[in-house]
């Protein structure tokens, strides 16, 4: 669903370059043009553009949006906009999860002047950061869905001792703030889809947080932490997300959308990684020579060099078909 297939990771966990110029100056044209309207703040921008108004989704972006430096749209823009919703960006000038208190007043303003209740249904939406803040603010607008992709509760060490990346942004961000718990905000959602890989140890102590009777785990295994990417490469992102946006997300839908990660070179590529780094080479190089006999990309004729590299220096290859 993101126009851009780039998530955060540990890796963007640095201060933010920002670009000469103004990278929200086409954003700006287009909320004049709609009605709608773009409001910009010391550190952050919210940008409404208006759709058919029977659902809002609040975007939260996440940390990588700031790599954008031309046109800075909205996460998942103009898919979303296609299907006639209303968007409401929350999008970032610095990589501070949303710690930052003129934005939390201008949200609250906008719940006050009855804004969020306008709309039949709400909707939030995010990944990561992103992820986090579509639950965190979840109470703006009661009984909202939220889809939350690789979410994390807090970076509150009081909260989540466990949580040791963002390293840069535990530096620069006041937990103290409202809107600082996701587990809180969870309590006002209506319904909670909560994606996110159980092998990564950090995202299933987060998930493990945010329970209730109002959520749904979407469990993505051998994913990592980055799932729109992998899901957009598969072919999905837009029918789950719209899905769980919608609420009508099921079992069923979920089990028959996740039957085609058997066919992205990026789910087998991602799964045979960590069963290298993990020592199971052996296991993993027939796989990936089977894999590579089938489609030769560069990606899986690499992995199987490096794997049979790893078995000769283990003086490992005694059993397996080179």
């Amino acid at each position: 669903m993101p126009d851009r297939p780039d998530e955060d990771d540990e890796d963007d966990d640095a201060p933010a370059m920002l670009p000469a110029g103004d990278p929200f100056a086409l954003q700006r044209q287009r909320a004049a043009e709609t009605g709608g309207f773009l409001l910009e703040l010391q550190h952050h921008v919210l940008t409404w553009l208006p759709g058919r108004g029977e659902r809002l989704v609040v975007c939260f972006d996440n940390l990588a949006s700031v790599r954008e430096t031309r046109d800075r749209t909205i996460w998942g823009q103009k898919h979303l906009l296609g299907r006639g919703f209303d968007l409401l960006g929350v999008q970032i000038k610095r990589k501070d999860w949303f710690r930052d208190a003129e934005l939390i007043g201008a949200l609250q303003g906008l719940q006050a002047g009855g804004f969020f209740r306008r709309f039949p249904q709400v909707s939030m939406y995010g990944a990561s950061m992103g992820a986090f803040g579509a639950l965190a603010f979840a109470p703006l607008a009661p009984g909202c869905i939220v889809l939350a992709f690789a979410p994390q509760r807090s970076l509150d060490p009081g909260l989540c001792p466990f949580e040791t990346r963002y390293r840069y942004a535990r530096s620069i961000t006041d937990w103290s703030l409202p809107f600082s718990d996701a587990a809180a905000g969870l309590a006002a959602a209506g319904h909670a889809y909560l994606a996110f890989d159980p092998q990564m140890t950090e995202d299933r102590q987060h998930v493990e947080a945010l329970a209730g009777p109002n959520v749904t785990r979407l469990p993505l295994r051998h994913f990592g932490h980055k799932l729109p990417p992998s899901l957009l490469k598969m072919g999905v992102l837009k029918d789950l997300s719209l899905a769980a946006l919608e609420n009508r997300l099921t079992a069923q839908d979920f089990a028959r959308l996740l039957r085609a990660r058997r066919r992205s070179v990026q789910w087998q590529i991602d799964l045979l990684t960590r069963a290298r780094k993990t020592g199971h080479q052996r296991l993993a190089l027939p796989v990936a020579q089977a894999l590579a006999a089938e489609n030769p990309n560069w990606r899986l004729r690499r992995l199987c060099r490096d794997l049979i590299h790893d078995l000769r220096l283990r003086d490992d290859l005694s059993l397996i078909h080179i």
